[in-house]
């Protein structure tokens, strides 16, 4: 019985040592895991990392490592299931690195544009609901899903957001809506009239808040011409379909006027160099 007893006693002494021990190898892992990516091998990189988390999972900053080498790796729009294997990799890893480091704003942005390339809309609005209960005061979650329901084509949506968010960068919100809006009608030939009107009538009016407070905002004039002449391009009725054109020619003239107005002076010829030229 006493030898019985003295066994597991032994064994519960050597696990501290153990525990120590693969710790020290996980850091060396993950220093070569270092050495790989800083070469640019992100296969093996990715690998090393992963090994270095299963020898020492208390390493929890090293998922931050995880993610951005599987986010190399990954190509969005590419349906291989290799690469959506990457993705989701890469979404894993920041949400595990984020839970010990709920602060890391950087991560925070590379979870959520991997959400977005990845085309899983619902799953990043879900995070930015939680984020926001959480900080009810940071308007930074909001910025964030107006990006998420703009990617997804909830368009309507982003709109009415955009015209709630308070501060000097609404007419940059809204002027991304509107070029969303034009680059629904004008890249895509399969909707219908009625889904094309809608959407240039969305744009028009993002744009033209947006430059109702900004004036001078080039951009923004130039995707309000842009949007008329997508709208005349609907028109049925000849006269309205000219006076669209015409409204869009008013603004990319009002635009080309700005950017000369915008662009520094050439500088005049020094008085010694014209009197040179005269005297020649």
């Amino acid at each position: 019985m006493h030898r019985r007893l003295v066994l597991p006693a032994l064994a519960l002494l050597a696990l501290p040592a153990l525990a120590g021990c693969q710790k020290v190898e996980a850091r060396m892992v993950l220093r070569e895991a270092n050495n790989k990516y800083a070469q640019d091998q992100y296969i093996a990189a990715l690998k090393k990392y992963q090994e270095g988390l299963k020898l020492d999972p208390d390493a929890t900053f090293a998922w931050r490592s995880v993610g951005l080498t599987a986010l190399a790796l990954y190509r969005p729009g590419d349906d291989n299931p290799k690469n959506l294997g990457y993705g989701q990799t890469a979404i894993d890893a920041f949400q595990a690195y984020l839970q010990d480091y709920p602060e890391d704003a950087k991560v925070q942005d590379y979870l959520m544009s991997t959400l977005v390339n990845a085309k899983k809309y619902d799953q990043a609005l879900q995070y930015v609901e939680k984020q926001k209960q959480l900080h009810p005061n940071d308007s930074r979650y909001d910025k964030y899903r107006l990006n998420v329901l703009i990617q997804a084509g909830r368009l309507e949506e982003a709109a009415q957001l955009a015209q709630r968010l308070p501060g000097p960068e609404q007419a940059t919100l809204l002027y991304s809506i509107g070029t969303s809006a034009w680059g629904k009608v004008y890249n895509n030939s399969t909707i219908d009239a009625a889904t094309k009107q809608k959407y240039i009538d969305l744009g028009l009016q993002a744009i033209k808040r947006a430059l109702e407070i900004k004036p001078d905002y080039f951009e923004a004039m130039v995707y309000y011409g842009l949007l008329y002449r997508e709208k005349a391009k609907l028109e049925t009725d000849a006269n309205k379909r000219l006076e669209d054109i015409d409204i869009a020619t008013q603004w990319q003239n009002k635009a080309m006027e700005l950017r000369k107005k915008s662009q520094p002076a050439a500088p005049a010829a020094p008085a010694a160099a014209g009197a040179a030229a005269k005297k020649s």
